[in-house]
């Protein structure tokens, strides 16, 4: 049985971190997709439906897919945080390696990382730097999305409601 050197073991959780950040991009770019293709239905669905002809049906079918692309948006928000907490604790478990006595010597990427862009005041909690982090910033795009759907939503209801009663 051979046991790993912590250079090694170090390079491989490096190489493992990796693909959990590719994966969370991979994430993110599945849903804009996805939203993307709902929004484009329902777009179609609101400007081909022939409302005027067909009546307060056809201008409620579009509904679902708004309430189907909300959920969609709730979802990718919790799988980008949940994404936020394992890279962390995995950047967390890089900087533990990196502060080993086996590790001296070495460069220790992620602890200056940490001291450089991450300040922290003597309590070790972060020191607002203005800006947010990436997955903040990620966070916000299904916020995004959830608005366009309301939108879409207010503007069939209302639509719905002039259907329904119009003169």
């Amino acid at each position: 049985m051979s046991t790993f050197s912590k250079f090694e073991e170090y390079r491989l959780f490096i190489e493992d971190t990796a693909r959990f950040s590719e994966r969370r991009q991979t994430v993110s770019s599945t849903f804009v997709a996805v939203n993307t293709l709902l929004l484009t239905a329902i777009a179609f669905l609101v400007k081909d439906s022939g409302a005027q002809y067909y009546g307060a049906l056809v201008t409620a079918l579009p509904i679902p897919l708004v309430i189907a692309g909300i959920l969609v948006c709730i979802w990718w928000r919790q799988l980008i945080f949940k994404y936020k907490t394992l890279v962390g604790f995995r950047m967390k478990q890089l900087m533990e390696m990196e502060a080993l006595p086996e590790m001296q010597g070495c460069h220790q990427m992620y602890l200056k990382e940490r001291e450089e862009l991450y300040k922290r005041d003597a309590q070790g909690r972060k020191v607002p730097a203005g800006r947010l982090n990436l997955s903040e910033l990620e966070g916000r795009l299904p916020a995004l999305f959830i608005v366009l759907y309301a939108l879409f939503g207010l503007f069939l209801i209302l639509a719905l409601a002039w259907q329904m009663w119009k003169p």
